[in-house]
């Protein structure tokens, strides 16, 4: 029983991971940078940013209703996860938010672990939309030196 009971929650596992695998819109996560030949406001911006913002206001049953059909358990979860997805989208794009707290958690953590690899890590892999994220990283090697310089003190 518990063989089965398992079995049938990994595939209803990987089933809602195939569905919220799906890209939810091709519109960029980031906002684009302004230039001369390319300001930020266009009209198709501007566009998928209303069809987007009138998508977060549906709920399931006025989706299903302009699909045709009513939505089953997995499709509402699809569409729930897609909401929150544009949400997020929306809310980097009109506010310009930067790297979440744990983000800078972990970044803080892995310069206190890895140390000058983590340094060489950030400075390496992180975009220039992420390089407040290497502040925490020289926080996280300061704890780091702080631990070293501890440890040789006390051999």
């Amino acid at each position: 029983m518990q063989k089965l009971t398992f079995t049938l929650f990994a595939i209803f596992i990987l089933h809602c991971n195939g569905w919220t695998a799906l890209p939810s819109s091709t519109f960029p996560l980031y906002p684009k940078t302004e230039t001369v030949n390319n300001p930020i406001s266009s009209g198709k911006d501007q566009f998928h940013i209303a069809q987007m913002k009138l998508f977060i206001s549906l709920t399931p049953e006025k989706y299903g209703e302009l699909r045709g059909k009513k939505l089953n358990f997995l499709e509402k979860f699809s569409f729930k996860v897609s909401q929150r997805r544009m949400k997020k989208m929306l809310k980097h794009y009109e506010y310009g938010d930067g790297p979440t707290t744990l983000q800078k958690i972990s970044w803080l953590l892995k310069g206190l672990i890895l140390g000058p690899v983590a340094l060489l890590l950030g400075y390496l892999f992180l975009k220039d939309e992420e390089r407040e994220l290497i502040k925490w990283i020289w926080f996280g090697f300061a704890g780091f030196t702080i631990v070293a310089v501890a440890f040789l003190l006390t051999l």
